[in-house]
Formats: structure tokens, C-alpha cells, sequence
């Protein structure tokens, strides 16, 4: 009876260790694309759809892993699984966000609308992700723009005929992801 009472105890304060230690790492991770276009899928293989495609420099939040895939949420909200080796994982989503807390300058609600192509911007540069094209009177050419929904930060080194007041266009890798996204409003922080 001791016996049993003991080994209940033992298993008892093991589950509660193991639930303690799965809740420590419960921190989401923000990874990197590092190929140039990476599929996203319906599951973690190959044998499963293709439901999106990312490009490199893009972010998107670790949710999961299984036998070398991760579960991803990608920076237009979507879920699905990519292959591990595509993806730089980095700091904590919970650290991500705070870096920028004392940096803000201002905070702004804008219409975002997502735009490719190749070509020269405004300000002599190649439009690569990474970068968006704002009212160079709201937003000046050079200002660093925080995008809370992508986790990055943006430059703002181009601008467009539409594009007046609050509204912004963010560069994407190709026309998949423009039709993804297509126009929204978001909230952003300009940064000092």
C-alpha cells in the first residue's frame, strides 16, 4: 500500500514537472525564409498541398514541428507546414515585440495595399521585401516603419501616384502573395 502511495506521489510530481516545463517553452519563435520561394502545405510533407508560398526574407511565427517541418503562421495569418531547412529560427515573438516598445515615435492606422514587379523606386532603389512605398509627407523617404502583423521592420524608400495620406503599398516576392494579401487596414509604428 506505502508502495503504491509512493509511486502515485513520484508519478504525480513528474506530471506536474513535465506540465511546468512544456509551458516554459511555450514561447513562440519567429523564423526567417532563407530560399527564395518556399511552399507552404496543408501538412507536413510533400504529399500534402501547396496552399501558399513564401519568399526569402519573409517572417513567420513557429507554432509547431514535426519530422523536420513547421507548423508556421505566416505573415497574412494563414497556417500551414514548411520545411525546417528553408527557415532561420530566431528570437522570441514576446522579445520581438518589446525591442520596438521604447523606439516608437508614432502609431498609425493605415490602408495597406500589396504590390511586385520589377523596376526602380522613387528613390533610385530596386523594391525588394523589406521595403514600402508611403505619402513621403506623412511617412519621409528613409523612415523605418515597425508592421506589427508581418513582425518587421519596413523602410520606406518609394511612393505611387495612389498612394496619399495613410495608405501604404508593401512590396511582395511575387503575385501569389500580392493576391494573398490584396489591401487592408493595419496598424504600424513609425520608429525614431
Amino acid at each position: 500500500m506505502i508502495k503504491k502511495i509512493i509511486t502515485s506521489t513520484i508519478g504525480l510530481v513528474l506530471g506536474i514537472c513535465v506540465i511546468g516545463m512544456s509551458e516554459s517553452y511555450a514561447a513562440e519563435q519567429i523564423g526567417t525564409i532563407t530560399t527564395s520561394s518556399l511552399n507552404v502545405r496543408s501538412g507536413s510533407s510533400v504529399y500534402y498541398r501547396v496552399v501558399g508560398n513564401l519568399g526569402i526574407g519573409n517572417k513567420v511565427t513557429i507554432l509547431g514541428s514535426n519530422n523536420g517541418w513547421y507548423k508556421v503562421k505566416a505573415p497574412n495569418n494563414n497556417i500551414g507546414w514548411a520545411s525546417s531547412k528553408y527557415i532561420k529560427v530566431g528570437e522570441s515573438n514576446s522579445v520581438t515585440n518589446t525591442t520596438y516598445e521604447n523606439n516608437i515615435n508614432k502609431n498609425l492606422k493605415v490602408v495597406a495595399t500589396a504590390y511586385t514587379g520589377y523596376g526602380i523606386t522613387s528613390t533610385g532603389q530596386k523594391p525588394v521585401w523589406g521595403t514600402i512605398a508611403v505619402d513621403p509627407r506623412v511617412i519621409p523617404y528613409g523612415t523605418k516603419v515597425y508592421i506589427p502583423c508581418f513582425n518587421q521592420v519596413f523602410i520606406a524608400n518609394n511612393t505611387g501616384g495612389a498612394i496619399k495620406g495613410n495608405k501604404i503599398d508593401i512590396y511582395m516576392n511575387n503575385n501569389n502573395q500580392c493576391n494573398n494579401w490584396g489591401r487592408k487596414t493595419i496598424d504600424i509604428q513609425i520608429l525614431k
